[in-house]
């Protein structure tokens, strides 16, 4: 398919940089814990001794952080593997979060590749000609593959845990489908995801299908959720307490647009970015009256990345720690390696091409968790 191309052309256009820190750590003795007992009692004991006011030990106790457990909703043809490097980045910058991470519980959706090949069912019919694929029965077994992650989840962190969607790319919408109820499922797993999800963040996913589209690439499915007012930010927020944040990057400019943002544009991208643009929006230039730019991750336009209010619109230029612009993905599927279904896709270097995955863009998304 079209976005294919534009990950190997990625690979083409870019060089790789690895550049590797080794830190080394001394250990220090450990003192006695009685001699540590001791000395926190005379400490305390002087403290009370010359104070005349109370004092109350549970006041030096930071509150407790609530703890969220992340389900990773993939993008087409990528697979758990791909994404172990987004929950290690969460991890580490996890002391800088407004809530405490379940590490261990902490998944991507179980799909292997070859489970992306049951959308082919639907290319022979009608519906699928006509662009109005029913979305239960295209996605079934994504939706299926949501309540395996989620019945993990719970299984280890109990039912009271809370739950953040992260979902990239086409994830984003999948997982605003099954939150909004299209998947009809009546699962105890579905009732508590309901209840126990806390907020659900969209990396590059494209949640408008407009009209001037040169081609409807979902085949009907995306503009099915559009219209469902289930699977808006509003009955989302409203009726379950979803908090919802899209988050896109702007900079990869098409080739039509008057200004660039990248730091090191190599000729293939502008082309790579516009023969992605054009199809999804049907227009050539963005740069109208209206303000519009022709800018995206490389594969998304930022134009289509955001839903209405009580969203949170997040807009990503550049990575923090290497000044490079933001683009799509982190790897390049390889839906052809079938014998393997869960192998790792092609890793893309991160230095020349960070994405939201990347430690450095992260950190300027991460704060939304909840």
């Amino acid at each position: 398919m079209w976005f294919f191309v534009n990950y190997f052309l990625f690979i083409i256009s870019g060089q790789a940089l690895n550049v590797g820190k080794l830190h080394r750590y001394r250990a220090q003795p450990l003192a006695s814990p009685w001699n540590s007992v001791a000395s926190t009692a005379r400490d305390l004991h002087a403290s009370v001794a010359s104070s005349s006011e109370p004092v109350f030990l549970s006041e030096k106790v930071a509150p407790s952080k609530t703890k969220v457990a992340l389900l990773i909703c993939p993008a087409q043809f990528c697979v758990p593997s791909d994404y172990d490097i987004l929950i290690k980045n969460l991890m580490e910058i996890e002391s800088d979060l407004p809530v405490k991470l379940a590490s261990r519980s902490s998944i991507t959706v179980p799909l292997s590749r070859t489970d992306w090949i049951k959308v082919a069912r639907q290319l022979p019919t009608r519906a699928f000609l006509e662009a109005r694929l029913d979305v239960k029965k295209t996605l079934q077994w994504y939706f299926e593959a949501i309540e395996k992650g989620l019945s993990q989840i719970f299984a280890a962190e109990g039912e009271d845990v809370n739950v953040c969607f992260v979902g990239h790319s086409i994830g984003g919408w999948v997982a605003r489908a099954y939150l909004g109820g299209l998947s009809q499922s009546s699962s105890a797993v579905h009732r508590l995801a309901l209840k126990q999800c806390s907020s659900l963040i969209t990396l590059g996913t494209p949640h408008i299908s407009p009209e001037t589209a040169l081609v409807d690439q979902t085949r009907g499915l995306l503009r099915a959720i559009a219209e469902s007012r289930a699977c808006s930010p509003q009955a989302l927020q409203a009726d379950h307490g979803i908090a919802i944040t899209c988050v896109c990057s702007t900079g990869i400019q098409g080739l039509m647009s008057s200004s660039n943002s990248t730091s090191r544009l190599n000729f293939l991208e502008p082309i790579i970015a516009t023969g992605s643009y054009l199809p999804l929006t049907g227009r050539w230039a963005l740069n109208d009256e209206s303000g519009e730019s022709m800018a995206g991750d490389g594969i998304v336009p930022s134009s289509l990345s955001f839903l209405e209010s009580p969203a949170d619109r997040v807009l990503l230029e550049k990575c923090l720690r290497t000044g490079e612009a933001i683009r799509h993905s982190h790897v390049v599927p390889t839906p052809w390696n079938l014998w393997d279904g869960l192998s790792p896709s092609i890793k893309l270097p991160e230095d020349d091409f960070p994405s939201y995955v990347s430690k450095g863009v992260v950190e300027q998304w991460a704060k939304f968790i909840q």
